[in-house]
């Protein structure tokens, strides 16, 4: 493993990578869309000069070749070898080619990460099942959450034994109980979003900059001192993520219980109105 490497899977518009890079990190950075490559070129001609970033105009597959991509032309971020992902709301979209590598033939060229973050939009765990062959891993892992109990016994095989679900609204962990950080966002979202007359009164009330006010209360969790990490970005990682790390049972247990509040149509700062806003991420930690 190389201590100080990162590899961002899914890079995106390089938010992600800007901060590993601002916390010191090298960077192999894979990204299937060769507009969101080439603008990242840009944003990092330095790093990429100086060969502390890489950039990889690539898809991660199962097995290497061209393959069909589909960019979402209205949500970059849902562009996906998967066509349902990137039409999510009738989006408009279009097909690509990309050649696509093997995780594990990248691993071999660039070295085996310290934190390994995937957001791939659907192809997450073939990524994860590629570490399989690995003799040595990751010590952090993170990636986009589909099946919470299938994503566990996986990593968990590979030795994975502590787990988080972090909301990525807000970067809070899924546990029971809930962290003190997660009761202060509830009161704050129930203040900006229940319409009983009290609440609406109090609303009207204190006017428009008293509701700034309270939504900056509400998004305040996603700064840190020195980093403020914009809508989309994955935000922090390891030992950086708020929450204790969780066994498997529990993970699963946290995870199905807001679940279930969610089907039952309970307000949470977890999730909005969306069909698909339930959006988490599983971190995953190996000890030694």
């Amino acid at each position: 493993m190389v201590p100080n490497l990162i590899y961002d899977v899914g890079m995106h518009n390089g938010d992600d990578t800007a901060y590993y890079r601002h916390r010191g990190y090298a960077v192999v950075a894979i990204e299937a869309n060769p507009q969101a490559c080439e603008n990242a070129g840009r944003r990092f001609k330095a790093d990429v000069d100086s060969g502390l970033l890489t950039i990889l105009n690539i898809g991660i597959t199962k097995e290497p070749g061209l393959m069909d991509f589909w960019i979402c032309e209205t949500h970059s971020e849902w562009s996906s070898f998967h066509r349902e992902v990137a039409s999510r709301d009738q989006s408009p979209h279009r097909r690509i080619q990309v050649p696509c590598r093997t995780l594990d033939s990248v691993l071999g060229q660039y070295g085996m990460p310290y934190y390994l973050k995937v957001d791939i939009e659907g192809n997450d765990m073939v990524c994860i099942e590629a570490l399989r062959t690995q003799q040595e891993l990751p010590r952090y892992i993170s990636l986009e959450l589909g099946q919470i109990d299938e994503s566990v016994r996986v990593l968990f095989q590979l030795g994975y034994t502590g787990f988080k679900c972090i909301s990525q609204f807000d970067y809070l962990p899924l546990q029971l109980p809930p962290v003190a950080e997660q009761r202060r966002a509830e009161f704050w979202h129930r203040m900006l979003t229940r319409r009983d007359l009290r609440r609406r009164v109090l609303r009207r009330s204190i006017g428009q900059s008293g509701r700034a006010w309270m939504a900056k209360r509400c998004l305040r969790i996603r700064h840190q001192p020195d980093w403020a990490f914009p809508p989309g970005a994955s935000g922090p990682f390891g030992e950086d993520t708020r929450g204790r790390w969780l066994t498997g049972d529990e993970v699963r247990q946290a995870y199905h219980h807001y679940e279930n509040l969610r089907h039952r149509g309970m307000p949470s700062v977890f999730w909005n109105d969306n069909g698909y806003s339930f959006w988490v991420d599983l971190h995953a930690k190996r000890n030694g």
